[in-house]
C-alpha cells in the first residue's frame, strides 16, 4: 500500500459551492472518488471526475475492500460535513493508518443543526447511532440537557419518539431537521406525547432538550431529615448507601424502587451515576405526595413517580436492570416472583426485610428456585447527646438479601 494515497473530503449541505478551493483541487487531481448516491449530482461540475466515480459499497464495512482494489494512486473518499466529527476518519484510518494524507473538513451537519434553532452547542452531548446499535441511547439522554444524535434513517427517529413514551419521559422537547441545506428542508418540534402527522425523511437529524435538569451533584448519604416524610418513615441513611452499593448501578440502568416511600432511594440512585433512569412505585396518597416533593426539591428528573399498586402497573413500564424491594405492602411473596420474572438479564434484586417472616419467605424463594444469594444485616448505631455525656441510639436491624439473576 506505499503508493496509495487517501484523501477525505467533507462536502457541505450546501453542495459544491460550499467546498473549498483546496477541496475541489483534490476531487479533480484524485484517480478514484468514492461518493454516495446523493454527491452524485453534486459532482456533475467536475467533468473530469465523471469516469473515474465509484459508489460506496452497500455495506461500508466493504468499503476497504475496494480501495485495496486500487494499490496505487490518489484515493478521494467524499464525506457530509466533517469527516472528523462521527464521521469516516477513524473507520478508514483503522486500515490505513499510514495512507490518508489530507483530511478537509465542510461545516457539520450538527453545526448546521445548532445554528437553523438559534442554539448554542457548547453544553450539549453528541451520539450518533447511524449504523450503530441503540445500547448507550438511554445513558446518552439522561445524562444530557441537551443533546444532538445522528440517525441512519426516519425508523431511528421513529425509535426514538416511541422510546421516550414507553419510558414515561415527559419533559423532553425533540427537533427533527430534515434535508438540511436543501431546497426540502424542514424543522418539525415535537413534545410529549412525541407523535409526528407526517412521515419523516430517511435523510435527517435529531436535536433534543430537557425542560430541567440537576444543577449538581446532591451526594450520597442524605441526612433523612433532608426528606418530606412521614416521621421516622424513611430508609436510613446508612442503610440506603448500602443498597445502593449493593445495586451496583451504572449509567443506561433501569431501575424499579417498589415501596418507594419517600422516594428517598430512587432520589439517590438517580445521581449516582447520572444516567440511571428509576421508577418509585407507591400506592400510598399521602406518601406519594412527600416524594413528588422529594423529587422537585432536588430536580431529580430521572426519578417517574408512580402513584399505583405494584401489581396494577408492573406489565406496563420498561423492564428494570435493577430493582429495590423496600416494601410490600404484606405480598412479599407475590412481589419478588414478579420481580425476578420481569428482571432482564444479569439483573440484580435487593430486598429489605425487617420482620423475620418478610425474610424467610425471600429465603425460601431463593431455595425454591436454586438461586445464590447474599445476606446482609444492617444495624445503625448513632451517637446521641445527652447534657455532657455522648450514648448509642440504636436503630432498627435491617436485613438486605441479594439476588443475581
Amino acid at each position: 500500500m506505499e503508493g496509495l494515497e487517501i484523501y477525505i473530503v467533507g462536502i457541505p449541505s450546501t453542495g459544491i459551492d460550499g467546498i473549498t478551493k483546496e477541496g475541489r483541487e483534490i476531487i479533480e487531481g484524485c484517480h478514484v472518488i468514492f461518493s454516495s448516491e446523493r454527491f452524485y449530482k453534486l459532482l456533475m461540475p467536475f467533468q473530469a471526475s465523471k469516469e473515474k466515480l465509484k459508489s460506496f459499497p452497500k455495506k461500508l464495512t466493504d468499503l476497504p475492500e475496494e480501495i485495496l482494489k486500487i494499490k496505487s494512486g490518489k484515493v478521494c473518499v467524499l464525506a457530509t460535513g466533517d469527516p472528523n466529527f462521527f464521521g469516516i476518519t477513524n473507520f478508514l484510518k483503522r486500515y490505513f493508518p499510514e495512507n490518508v494524507r489530507k483530511i478537509i473538513p465542510a461545516l457539520s451537519i450538527m453545526q448546521e443543526a445548532f445554528a437553523r434553532l438559534h442554539k448554542n452547542w457548547e453544553d450539549a452531548g453528541f451520539l450518533s447511532i447511524h449504523g450503530r446499535n441503540k445500547d448507550e441511547l438511554l445513558s446518552f439522554l439522561l445524562k444530557n440537557k441537551k443533546g444532538f444524535i445522528y440517525t441512519s434513517n426516519s425508523t431511528d427517529v421513529l425509535f426514538l419518539l416511541r422510546y421516550l413514551k414507553e419510558l414515561k419521559l415527559t419533559d423532553y422537547t425533540v427537533f427533527i431537521l430534515e434535508h438540511l441545506g436543501t431546497e426540502k428542508e424542514k424543522i418539525t418540534k415535537v413534545g410529549y406525547p412525541y407523535y409526528v402527522k407526517e412521515p419523516i425523511a430517511d435523510l435527517n437529524v435529531v436535536l433534543f432538550e430537557r425542560e430541567d435538569f440537576p444543577s449538581e451533584y446532591i451526594g450520597l448519604g442524605l441526612e433523612d431529615d433532608c426528606f418530606e416524610q412521614e416521621k421516622g418513615m424513611i430508609t436510613k441513611k446508612e442503610v440506603r448507601c448500602i443498597i445502593l452499593s449493593l445495586l451496583q448501578l451504572k449509567p443506561g440502568v433501569i431501575l424499579w424502587d417498589i415501596g418507594a416511600g419517600t422516594g428517598s432511594v430512587s432520589i439517590e440512585a438517580s445521581f449516582n451515576p447520572i444516567g440511571v433512569l428509576a421508577y418509585a412505585i407507591e400506592k400510598n396518597e399521602k406518601t406519594i405526595l412527600n416524594m413528588k416533593k422529594n423529587i422537585a426539591k432536588y430536580k431529580a428528573v430521572n426519578v417517574v413517580p408512580l402513584f399505583s399498586d405494584f401489581k396494577d402497573i408492573v406489565d406496563n413500564i420498561p423492564k428494570p436492570h435493577r430493582i429495590f424491594i423496600g416494601g410490600s405492602g404484606g405480598e412479599i411473596e407475590y412481589v419478588v416472583n414478579k420481580a425476578y420474572s420481569s428482571l432482564l438479564d444479569k439483573g440484580i434484586i435487593v430486598a429489605s426485610a425487617v420482620s423475620v417472616n418478610t425474610l424467610n419467605t425471600l429465603i425460601n424463594f431463593c431455595k425454591k428456585h436454586s438461586l445464590d444469594y447474599e445476606l446482609t444485616g444492617v444495624t445503625p448505631l448513632r451517637g446521641k447527646k445527652v447534657k455532657k455525656n455522648l450514648l448509642f441510639d440504636t436503630q432498627n436491624t435491617i436485613f438486605l438479601i441479594r439476588i443475581k439473576k
